[in-house]
């Protein structure tokens, strides 16, 4: 069988190339190309991509303009946009214009790998007649979800329950980093909505008005800047997938609004005045205490039964046993093909290292804490000492988290929220000069860090220290 075909357009050309390496190494033919007229002129000289990884933002042609000339072209072939400069908005665009999907810059290597299976995978399936072992459920098998503990099984026969369930909502409940996007996917690519759209939004990333804006579509004069109509997330999703993240950040009143959607499939758009109805699934995760915020009145009631009608939660990894050391193998597997290392694995005192570990961060800490290691390691075996993780202490009255100076304890009635905020107030007193350090001893991008130093009011606090 012949290698399937990549076109990568990126106009830095180093970031183009460390792309085709990395897809050349996972078995792709590929071509990078800092020009998109480049591309196009390969095309027309009989070049044929089997998917095309293309930049948002070029000087010449933008990555929206270069799916319309291929359109023109009557070239049916998945364009993945990636954009540093990712807003719902535009990812909305340019999949409403036929884009597959799209991938925000810094790209995350495992979600390109998955993205570009899946995509070939459908290419496949719409020119042959016999369905392609690649697609939706192989790019996010079942298995996918690691580990070997009772709370992960739970979680994948959950999942495979779901499978022929439709229409279900389920919502996903664990602490941050412990993969509810993941879940999310896997959800959607082993059920009957995995040929539709999976659409993600994060609900505490956007204002409400905004929020709104993008789930629902808006007419032409709706608002100010409404010049044009468009649909919203529900519209390009129909068939498939919607994912609220955060969903405990949505306000009282777009609660209502949602809760109407979910009671009829239908609504409006803004300004609109026509029922649009849609057959979508909807996944709603949260990081929270629901029934708290129910008992304080800041989620609706009505809304939280509505949601809560199949409800997986998702251990933290400090939960979960010696699967730290199963899904830390997967990652060294992953970053020895990523970054051309040949490292076996970690010693015993790595291990119980990792074993003994708290891991505020969860699965995403550790995935970023090995990444460091094998940047910097040049050994056969990943050692203790390679292992930057942060110091702290167990306490049997509480969580013990660790200040610049010393240790201070929750008392074990805290809230998940309340050590959230604590936790990452004191990381962003610990390195007040480098927001990109905190971000990553957190072990969550500088966007999300931002999103919750706004959602917990952290600047004035900081301002008092």
């Amino acid at each position: 069988m012949s290698k399937a075909c990549v076109f990568v357009v990126d106009d830095e050309p180093k970031l183009g190339e460390l792309f085709a390496n990395v897809l050349r190494r996972d078995g792709y033919e590929v071509r990078a190309f800092v020009h998109p007229q480049a591309m196009l002129e390969a095309i027309e000289d009989g070049q044929q991509p089997d998917v095309v990884l293309a930049d948002l933002m070029m000087p010449e042609i933008n990555g929206i303009e270069l799916l319309e000339r291929l359109r023109k072209r009557r070239l049916h072939v998945p364009v993945i946009i990636m954009t540093a400069h990712s807003s719902v908005q535009t990812a909305v665009e340019a999949m409403r214009r036929g884009a597959f999907h799209y991938l925000q810059k810094p790209v995350n290597l495992e979600e390109m790998r998955m993205l570009l299976k899946k995509a070939i995978g459908r290419n496949e399936r719409t020119s042959v007649s016999q369905p392609s072992p690649q697609g939706e459920a192989a790019a996010y098998p079942i298995e996918g979800i690691l580990g070997d503990s009772e709370p992960i099984r739970r979680v994948r026969q959950t999942i495979e329950m779901l499978r022929d369930v439709p229409g279900t909502i389920v919502l996903i409940r664990g602490e941050t980093g412990t993969g509810k996007n993941l879940v999310a996917r896997t959800i959607h690519a082993n059920s009957c909505y995995s040929s539709g759209r999976f659409v993600e939004i994060n609900c505490a990333a956007l204002p409400d008005n905004l929020l709104e804006a993008e789930l629902f579509g808006y007419e032409k004069g709706a608002f100010t800047d409404a010049r044009t109509s468009k649909p919203g997330l529900l519209e390009v999703a129909d068939g498939g997938t919607v994912f609220l993240d955060e969903i405990d950040s949505m306000s009282l009143a777009l609660q209502a609004k949602l809760l109407s959607f979910l009671e009829s499939r239908t609504f409006r758009r803004l300004g609109g005045i026509d029922d649009i109805q849609v057959n979508v699934r909807i996944l709603c995760a949260t990081n929270v205490n629901l029934e708290q915020l129910v008992a304080e009145r800041k989620f609706r009631q009505d809304l939280f039964y509505r949601i809560n009608v199949v409800n997986i939660y998702l251990p933290a990894l400090r939960e979960m046993g010696r699967d730290v050391l199963l899904i830390a193998r997967y990652f060294i597997e992953q970053f020895n093909s990523e970054l051309g290392r040949q490292v076996k694995g970690l010693t015993p005192e790595a291990e119980k290292k990792l074993l003994d570990y708290h891991w505020p961060g969860n699965v995403r800490e550790l995935r970023n804490v090995l990444e460091r290691a094998m940047i910097f390691n040049r050994k056969e075996w990943i050692d203790a000492d390679d292992l930057h993780l942060l110091p702290a202490t167990a306490s049997s009255n509480g969580v013990a988290l660790p200040p610049s100076n010393g240790v201070f304890y929750f008392p074990s009635g805290s809230t998940l929220e309340e050590l959230e905020k604590a936790y990452i107030l004191h990381t962003l007193k610990h390195y007040k000069a480098s927001f990109t350090e905190a971000a990553r001893m957190l072990g969550i991008s500088k966007k999300t860090l931002w999103e919750k130093r706004k959602r917990y009011n952290l600047d004035r606090e900081l301002a008092r220290s």
